[in-house]
C-alpha cells in the first residue's frame, strides 16, 4: 500500500441529487468533506479557510455564480479543481470537463486513478488517454481461464493480419509471456521487443508504471493494435479504489480499452465468478465493449460468435472456444504461438476468427 493521502474535498454542486452521489462515494472511502457551497461565492469562503489543506474541489457546471476564470483564480499549489457536466450534458464554456458518471462506482473510477501521485504537492486529474491504436484487453473471471493463451494467440492473428501489434503482460500475479514466449529478461527491457514481423511483447513492472502514461502514448504511435493480458479481473469494481501500483493498469484499460474480452469456462465456480462480476461491473460504466469468452467441453462448442442472451446485457458478443489442450501443450513445449504448432486446429480457426472480428477486417 503506498503513502496516499487524500485531499479535503469541497463540493460546489448546486444539483442536490449528483452532489449527494459525489459525497457518499467519497465519504465511504473515507474522504473528508469539508464544505458543500451552493454558489460560487461560497465556494471561495471554503477554499479561503482551508487554504491551509491539500483540496480538491468538484464542481458543476451549472454552480451559480461561477466563471472560468473564476474557477482558474482558485486553482493554487495545494488546490485541485475538478469539474463535471451539469444534468444535460453541457460543458457551459468551461475547459476540461468531464461527464457526470452515473454510479459511485464511476466517479470514484474517474478520480482515484488520477490521484495516485504521493510525492507531488497537488495531484493531477487528465482525461482518458486519445491514443490512434486499438487497445484490447484480455482478462479472466478467475485464474486460470486461458487469458494469457488467448492473448498471446488473438496477438499473434492480428499481427499475421498484418497490423502492428503490441501484446502487453500485465498480470503482475504471474506473468508468463516470457516464459511462454521463451523472451528472456523480458521485464529487463525498458520499452518492447520484437517477437516476429507486426509482433512485438511488453512485460509491465512496477518501474515502468512510473512512466506508464508516456509509455503507452508512444506505443499508441507505433502499433495499430495493443492487446494487455490483465490476469484476473475478479475485483475490477473493488479495484477502482485500490491504490496499489498494480491496480494501476486495470483502472487504465477500464477508462480507455476499445474492448474488454472476459474469459471464463464451464467450471462451477468460474460461472459464479461470472455472476459475480456480471452484477458488480454492471454498477460501472465501463468504456470498452465487453465480450465474453467461454471455454466449452468437446461436444459442446460453437465456433459461431452470437449476441449473448443469458441476463447478462453488458456483454455485446460471446464467442465459444473448443477445448484443445493438445495444441496448447504443444506451444508451451515449443515455446512458440497456435498458428506455429497447430495452424488447422479449431483452436487456432476461432481466435483468428475472433481478432478478425476484434480487429475489424479480415486476414489476407
Amino acid at each position: 500500500m503506498d503513502s496516499f493521502e487524500p485531499p479535503l474535498v469541497i463540493t460546489a454542486i448546486s444539483d442536490p441529487d449528483f452532489e449527494g452521489l459525489v459525497s457518499s462515494a467519497l465519504f465511504t472511502q473515507g474522504w473528508s468533506v469539508v464544505a458543500r457551497a451552493l454558489d460560487f461565492s461560497e465556494l471561495q469562503r471554503a477554499v479561503a479557510i482551508n487554504s491551509g489543506s491539500k483540496l480538491l474541489v468538484i464542481f458543476s457546471t451549472d454552480l451559480p455564480g461561477a466563471t472560468a476564470r473564476d474557477l482558474n483564480d482558485i486553482s493554487k499549489v495545494n488546490t485541485l479543481v475538478f469539474g463535471f457536466s451539469d444534468e444535460i450534458g453541457s460543458d457551459r464554456g468551461f475547459a476540461n470537463i468531464s461527464p457526470r458518471p452515473r454510479s459511485p462506482e464511476e466517479l470514484l473510477l474517474v478520480i482515484l486513478e488520477n490521484i495516485r501521485a504521493t510525492n507531488s504537492r497537488a495531484p493531477l486529474i487528465h482525461a482518458p488517454l486519445n491514443i490512434s491504436a486499438q487497445v484490447i484487453a484480455i482478462g479472466g473471471v478467475r485464474h486460470s481461464t486461458g487469458t494469457t493463451t488467448f492473448a498471446i494467440n488473438v496477438a499473434q492473428e492480428l499481427a499475421l493480419m498484418g497490423a502492428a501489434t503490441l501484446l502487453v503482460d500485465a498480470n503482475f500475479q504471474t506473468p508468463a509471456l516470457a516464459t511462454l514466449l521463451d523472451l528472456r529478461h523480458l521485464a529487463g527491457d525498458s520499452k518492447w521487443r520484437e517477437v516476429s514481423p507486426h509482433f512485438s511483447a511488453l512485460e509491465l513492472t512496477q518501474e515502468k508504471l512510473e512512466n506508464f502514461d508516456e509509455l503507452i502514448k508512444e506505443a499508441g504511435e507505433r502499433f495499430a493494435k495493443i492487446v494487455i493480458d490483465l490476469g484476473s479481473v475478479t475485483h475490477l469494481a473493488s479495484e477502482i479504489s485500490d491504490r496499489r501500483w498494480s491496480a494501476k493498469i486495470k483502472i487504465w484499460a477500464s477508462r480507455n480499452a476499445d474492448d474488454l474480452c472476459l474469459a471464463s469456462n464451464s467450471e462451477l465456480l468460474s460461472q459464479k465468478a461470472l455472476e459475480d462480476f456480471s452484477q458488480s461491473a454492471g454498477k460501472l460504466s465501463l468504456r470498452p465493449k465487453l465480450h465474453l469468452l467461454k471455454v466449452q467441453p468437446p461436444l459442446k462448442q460453437s465456433l459461431t460468435s452470437k449476441k449473448l442472451d443469458l441476463g447478462l446485457p453488458k456483454f455485446q458478443t460471446s464467442w465459444s472456444l473448443p477445448w484443445d489442450p493438445r495444441s496448447c501443450q504443444s506451444a508451451i513445449a515449443e515455446r512458440t504461438t497456435l498458428f506455429q504448432v497447430a495452424e488447422k486446429g479449431a483452436l487456432r480457426k476461432e481466435i483468428c476468427a475472433i481478432a478478425q472480428a476484434l480487429g475489424g477486417k479480415s486476414a489476407k
